[in-house]
C-alpha cells in the first residue's frame, strides 16, 4: 500500500515533476468551439495565448469547466481501487465548485472503501500555489513522514505558500469582467500593471498597482525578496508566466542572483490562463505567512 499525493489541472505542476505517486485530474477546455481534453487533445501555451489575446469579448474566451463529481469519482476510484491511501489538494475552495464536487465524491468512496485512509485539504491557492504544496508534500513522503504527518504538513505549509501575480493586459481584465472599460482603457494608456496575489481564504486580491511592466517585476522581486525563507532554508521557488519567457526568465536570473540555486519554471495552464491572460508573470515561493508578506513587501 502506498501514499498517492492528488492535486487538479489547475496547479499547473510542470512536467519534469510528475512522478508515480502524483496523480492529476485533466481538466478540458473549449476555444473557438473546439474542444480539448487537456490531455491528448491540447493547444501548446502560445497557440492557446493568440486564441486568447485575439477574444473581443468574454464569450470569445476559451471556456472551463469545474471538476465534475461523476469525473472525480472515477479519478479517485482509480487510485483507491489499486489499494493506495489518498491525500488530495484541492483547488481553492473560494475560487471554484471543484473541492465541493471532489468532496461529495470522496464521501461516497469512503464508504465503498472503508479500508482506506482518504483526505482532501482546500489548499487556499490556485495555479502553482497549489502545484507548490503537492510538490512539497512529496518531498515530505520521501523523507519518511506518516499518513497523518503529510497531511498535517499539508494544512501547515498551505498557510506559507505566497503567490504573487503580474496582470499585463488590462483589457483582459475588462473581457473578463475584472475591470471595467474605463479602468482597461485608462490603465492601458498609463502603461499600469496590476500586481495580485493569494490571500489567506484563497481570493486572488489586489496589492498594487505599478506604472511600467519593469517596476511591475521590480515590485514582485521585492515582495519575495521580504518574505521569502533565506536561500539556504529553501528548496524550491517557482516562476511562471502565460507566454511571456522574457520576463519570466528576468525574475529566475534575477532570484538566483539573490542566493536561490533551485529555481524552476512553469506555464499558465487554460484554466488559470484563461483568468491572467497573455503575459502574465508570477513567483511562487514558501515564506511569510501570507497576511504578512502583504505587510512587509
Amino acid at each position: 500500500m502506498s501514499i498517492v499525493i492528488s492535486t487538479e489541472a489547475t496547479a499547473d505542476i510542470p512536467e519534469y515533476q510528475f512522478r508515480d505517486d502524483l496523480k492529476i485530474i485533466p481538466m478540458g477546455y473549449t476555444v473557438n468551439g473546439v474542444g480539448y481534453d487537456g490531455v491528448t487533445e491540447k493547444l501548446s501555451p502560445k497557440e492557446f495565448y493568440a486564441a486568447v489575446s485575439q477574444a473581443q469579448t468574454k464569450s470569445d474566451l476559451p471556456q472551463t469547466t469545474m471538476v465534475t463529481e461523476y469525473l472525480a469519482t472515477e479519478f479517485f476510484e482509480e487510485i483507491l481501487a489499486a489499494g493506495n491511501d489518498l491525500i488530495h489538494i484541492a483547488f481553492a475552495s473560494v475560487l471554484s465548485g471543484t473541492f465541493d464536487q471532489e468532496t461529495k465524491a470522496l464521501n461516497v468512496l469512503k464508504e465503498k472503501y472503508p479500508e482506506r485512509k482518504i483526505t482532501i485539504i482546500d489548499s487556499k491557492s490556485a495555479s502553482y500555489g497549489e502545484g507548490m504544496i503537492a510538490y512539497q508534500a512529496l518531498l515530505k513522503k520521501d523523507e519518511g513522514a506518516s499518513y497523518e504527518e503529510i497531511v498535517k504538513f499539508i494544512e501547515d505549509i498551505r498557510e506559507y505558500t505566497n503567490a504573487i501575480f503580474v496582470i499585463d493586459d488590462l483589457m483582459h481584465l475588462c473581457r473578463t469582467g475584472r475591470a471595467t472599460k474605463n479602468e482597461a482603457y485608462i490603465g492601458t494608456a498609463l502603461h499600469i500593471k496590476p500586481v495580485l496575489y493569494i490571500a489567506n481564504d484563497g481570493t486572488l486580491q489586489p496589492w498594487a498597482k505599478v506604472m511600467s511592466t519593469k517596476k511591475a517585476l521590480k515590485t514582485m522581486l521585492n515582495m519575495f525578496l521580504n518574505n521569502a525563507k533565506k536561500p539556504e532554508d529553501t528548496n524550491f521557488v517557482c516562476v511562471g508566466h502565460a507566454d511571456n519567457i522574457e520576463d519570466a526568465q528576468l525574475l529566475i536570473d534575477a532570484i538566483k542572483e539573490a542566493g536561490y540555486k533551485n529555481v524552476g519554471l512553469y506555464d499558465f495552464g487554460p484554466v488559470i490562463g484563461t483568468h491572467v491572460g497573455k503575459d502574465a508573470v508570477s513567483i511562487i515561493f514558501i515564506g511569510n505567512r501570507k497576511d504578512e508578506s502583504v505587510k512587509n513587501a
